[in-house]
């Protein structure tokens, strides 16, 4: 099995231990003293630990656990298109469901399954690494050597258009109620657990094309952006060859983040706090480069 893959080439695994990238483990503290050991005691008064006069001028810092201060930017996206699943049925994007396909356009669905099926053992690997949103996201980081300590701005953008991609996909699946491939054909066996959520669109699809496009709006230097394509279409067609997606899964999935981002997140004022986002990213990336040879 060629386990040299995708996995090895660009997850860089960045995220260390402690990074405000995530919301990790909890890191046990050792603390042998009792508080009241602190305690300062005179017959006349007890003085307690310092407690500054003001507070009112203290913040936390602006680039808390990214993964959870996402919604943030969700909500921002909700009240500006509470809409926006009307918006989508008026686009040319086909939103017919697979399982609702003539018997021959499925069927040439499920050929294309086992074709590219082959190709499991090569990629086992990396499929099982990007199962999970955290796999996947390794490899965008790790393409722009994106650090989350260093490039927190960047690394924010990256999973506030998976958030947001997570919650348009979710409701298109909820309302299709796709059966999964596996569930409709015993022709084919998927090579991992299919998830407990309906096929189309495909989640894994549709994220990874909103990271990627947002990751393009930074215009990223010293890389060609085209790679963020690739890479975005690479884990989408994984999960067809896993076998847990049709391939319309896929290319919807694609079709629709394209739409998000073109024709909603791009057009938020500059004041919004996306867009303000996205500006810090671009910085970021650009200094990124920038220093002694």
């Amino acid at each position: 099995m060629n386990a040299l893959n995708m996995n090895m080439n660009m997850n860089m695994n960045m995220a260390a231990p402690g990074a405000v990238a995530s919301s990790g483990g909890t890191r046990v503290r050792f603390n042998t003293m009792d508080y009241r050991k602190y305690v300062v005691l005179t017959s006349s008064s007890t003085t307690e630990a310092v407690i500054p006069a003001s507070t009112s001028a203290t913040r936390f810092p602006p680039y808390w656990d990214a993964d959870l201060r996402s919604y943030e930017y969700l909500n921002e996206f909700l009240l500006a298109y509470p809409n926006w699943r009307t918006r989508l049925g008026t686009t040319t994007i086909d939103l017919t469901s697979p399982h609702m396909l003539s018997q021959a356009q499925l069927t040439l669905e499920v050929q294309q399954m086992l074709d590219v099926a082959l190709d499991r053992e090569d990629r086992f690997a990396e499929i099982v690494d990007q199962h999970e949103a955290e796999g996947a996201i390794g490899y965008f980081l790790g393409m722009l050597m994106i650090d989350p300590n260093r490039m927190p701005a960047s690394n924010l953008l990256v999973r506030v258009a998976r958030r947001i991609g997570e919650h348009v996909v979710m409701c298109l699946k909820g309302e299709f109620r796709c059966p999964r491939p596996s569930q409709l054909c015993t022709a084919l066996v998927p090579m991992i657990d299919p998830p407990a959520t309906p096929s189309f669109p495909a989640g894994h699809s549709l994220q990874a094309e909103l990271i990627a496009v947002c990751l393009k709006a930074t215009n990223p230097p010293a890389r060609p952006v085209h790679l963020l394509d690739d890479l975005a279409e690479r884990i989408g067609r994984n999960r067809i060859i896993a076998g847990v997606h049709y391939p319309k899964d896929h290319v919807v999935g694609k079709a629709v983040a394209d739409w998000t981002y073109a024709s909603l997140l791009s057009a938020l004022p500059s004041t919004s706090k996306f867009q303000r986002l996205l500006a810090a990213a671009t910085t970021e990336l650009a200094n990124q480069w920038v220093g002694l040879p």
